[in-house]
């Protein structure tokens, strides 16, 4: 063999090798018959390359090579025989009278291990009560009104819900990030007794084919099958139902197409009534229309208002008394316009550092009648003059927050929304939701 042949063969050997750890590196959604056929090919080039090599030293490292790929060979052909015994023992087609599908039989029947994991998977997005309510959440009264005439009405007053009368079944709440949609989840499962799913992206995707469809049909399977009405909530469904094209990859295809089945098929099956869908995400114009269309109400999360922006910052500091006044707040409300509930959240915890940081600088303190240290200025009667790590640390108490400390922390503390991001927001409202 020619040195050129060699090294031909050398790089279609190193790229196939390549190609296969490039494709089992991928997060989700990873071809295993190409990564077995890409292995295959690689093993008969290096044998070839093997048959050539005079050098006992060579030909042994060879060997091991071709040993090494036969081994995930072999776990490769293992993994796809047990793919497709999976795919033949699922039944098509249901027929009158006979027992459930064979996927979703007790998890000691078959023995399938994938089979147990997903329904795993599916349990550990279950979320029982929480300790958040609508009242927690300031402002945000069409959306909170709209939630409990689609969740908790009917599960609370059934007998309102008759005729024609159908509770929602799939709402979509969008805007910009840190404005509370998924707050309003968590509201919801500790305002139900009924099961509630929390599901990202991460739990429907899996990193072998064919399993990101059977996680999406058998979650809602499993919350058909529960007691009363389940709630499936999906945060950041933009993730996985963004716009169709030619030149996304099959499997993620499918998976899209599964999941529209199954939000096709709570409205046409008898169980229609037993699932709630909502999600939420921030980007709704990548959704899909398909997606899209299908939600029956398409909330928008705006930024709070002025009178949600005092409140969030009450309830951010209800533990710590401040005692501003009237004007005070008012400038607040003024300052922290255009900002989110996130950004609120963080400003206001940067305010209360304030004080927490005076008394690392701190050269002055009162000492009050129960003993606590207080710091002071330098012409306060009965100052004494000590640094903080030299004081009982019990006994030091840090002074209560003022304006000055929230002026201070928002000019560190900046909006993370945009005017070309609300816009966005307004014009596909105008297009296709409804202000929430």
């Amino acid at each position: 063999m020619s040195l050129d042949e060699e090294e031909r063969l050398f790089e279609a050997a190193k790229s196939c090798l390549e190609s296969v750890l490039e494709e089992g590196q991928k997060m989700s959604n990873v071809d295993i018959q190409y990564m077995l056929a890409t292995s295959q090919k690689c093993q008969s080039l290096v044998q070839k390359l093997s048959s050539f090599e005079n050098d006992p030293k060579f030909s042994g490292m060879y060997k091991g090579l071709i040993d090494n790929i036969q081994s995930h060979v072999d776990i490769l052909s293992a993994k796809i025989d047990q793919l497709n015994i999976e795919q033949d023992q699922e039944v098509p087609e249901q027929t009158p009278g006979t027992s459930t599908d064979q996927s979703t039989s007790s998890e000691g029947g078959s023995g399938d291990k994938q089979s147990i994991q997903r329904k795993a998977a599916i349990k550990d997005t279950i979320v029982g009560k929480g300790g958040l309510t609508f009242q927690d959440i300031a402002g945000l009264s069409e959306a909170k009104q709209a939630l409990t005439e689609a969740i908790i009405m009917p599960l609370q007053f059934p007998q309102l819900f008759t005729g024609c009368i159908k509770p929602w079944k799939r709402i979509l709440l969008y805007g910009p990030p840190g404005t509370g949609k998924s707050r309003i989840a968590q509201a919801i499962s500790a305002e139900i007794n009924s099961t509630f799913y929390c599901v990202s992206s991460s739990d429907l995707v899996s990193s072998w084919v064919g399993e990101s469809e059977k996680l999406i049909k058998e979650l809602f399977q499993h919350a058909t099958n529960q007691t009363g009405r389940s709630v499936i909530f999906i945060d950041e469904i933009d993730s996985i139902c963004r716009q169709r094209s030619s030149r996304e990859e099959e499997h993620t295809r499918r998976m899209k197409t599964e999941l529209l089945k199954q939000m096709e098929g709570a409205d046409n099956s008898t169980n229609s009534d037993k699932i709630f869908l909502l999600c939420a995400t921030n980007c709704p114009w990548e959704l899909d229309s398909a997606f899209l269309r299908r939600f029956q109400k398409r909330i928008y999360i705006p930024l709070p208002d002025r009178e949600a922006r005092l409140s969030l910052i009450k309830i951010h500091t209800k533990e710590n008394k401040l005692d501003l006044t009237e004007t005070e707040w008012n400038v607040l409300a003024d300052k922290t316009d255009g900002y989110s509930g996130s950004d609120i959240a963080n400003m206001t915890l940067g305010a209360l550092f304030g004080p927490i940081r005076d008394l690392q600088t701190a050269q002055y303190w009162s000492k009050t009648e129960d003993g606590k240290y207080y710091p002071c200025s330098a012409d306060t009667p009965g100052a004494i003059h000590a640094k903080m790590a030299s004081l009982p640390a019990d006994q030091i108490k840090p002074r209560q927050t003022e304006l000055s400390d929230f002026l201070k922390s928002l000019q560190t503390h900046k909006q993370t929304v945009t005017d070309t991001e609300l816009q966005k927001f307004q014009d596909f409202t105008n297009n296709f939701g409804e202000q929430g």
